[in-house]
């Protein structure tokens, strides 16, 4: 991957860890929105970098507003009362913190003219995400993703990016967790990745990314994006819903 994505990437990782680290002190809804915020303001800066190291900058066209992101103190307080587990507790508070930064990542890509994105995984990896893995995507396209899932956004103007992965690489590598010895002898025997996860609905637990941040009175980037007519309409939108300016 690039250089600068994965630095990127490493400084959200920290970010989130840090969140939970301070959540388990208390004032769980200032952590996790600082956090969030935190994370967003990262985003205009690396995507920009991302698509320089690849030799094809592409300026945005609209300021990001990192607070935009973040979720209400009073939403962030009932998702926490819903953890029974301390396992549960903390991927909560990290998943809200990496899901803004996707928000954020998805919206600076569709600031930018001509720009996309590869979904890039970090293997191993599941198999729900081990099919989707490499796939180039519009600026308006969902993140699908899972709680817990570390798949990335490597913006990038090419389809052809020398970047995409192979999930059937993935596979003959070993990196792709919770296939049983049926599915890896049907794989062997010729079977599509796609087709051996599907049937058994693996698929099931992937939602869009930022479908879990509710936000008052304010739709998502990902509702946003499904609704608008064109590039220029979603801007319209996400400028009006107060993500950029």
């Amino acid at each position: 991957m690039l250089r600068l994505a994965d630095l990127h990437y490493a400084r959200t990782k920290a970010l989130a860890d840090r969140a939970v680290r301070e959540a388990r002190k208390g004032d769980v809804a200032t952590v996790v929105r600082r956090h969030q915020a935190a994370a967003a303001a990262t985003v205009t800066g690396a995507i920009s970098t991302m698509l320089a190291e690849q030799g094809t900058p592409v300026a945005p066209e609209a300021e990001l507003l990192p607070l935009a992101f973040t979720v209400s103190a009073e939403t962030v307080m009932q998702m926490a009362e819903n953890t029974a587990e301390r396992w549960q507790f903390e991927r909560l508070v990290a998943s809200l913190v990496t899901d803004a930064a996707r928000a954020a990542e998805s919206v600076s890509i569709a600031t930018r003219p001509r720009v996309g994105y590869v979904r890039y995984v970090s293997p191993p990896c599941c198999s729900r995400c081990a099919i989707l893995a490499g796939r180039f995507y519009r600026w308006s396209s969902g993140f699908d993703r899972h709680p817990g899932c570390d798949c990335t956004h490597l913006a990038t103007t090419d389809p052809r990016s020398e970047y995409l992965q192979s999930p059937e690489d993935l596979v003959d590598r070993g990196l792709v967790s919770g296939l049983s010895k049926a599915d890896r002898r049907a794989l062997a025997d010729g079977a599509d990745l796609g087709q051996v996860v599907n049937i058994r609905g693996k698929r099931a637990g992937l939602m869009e990314s930022g479908q879990a941040l509710t936000r008052a009175g304010r739709p998502t980037p990902a509702s946003i994006y499904r609704s608008a007519t064109s590039r220029d309409d979603a801007l319209k939108r996400l400028r009006a819903a107060g993500y950029i300016r």
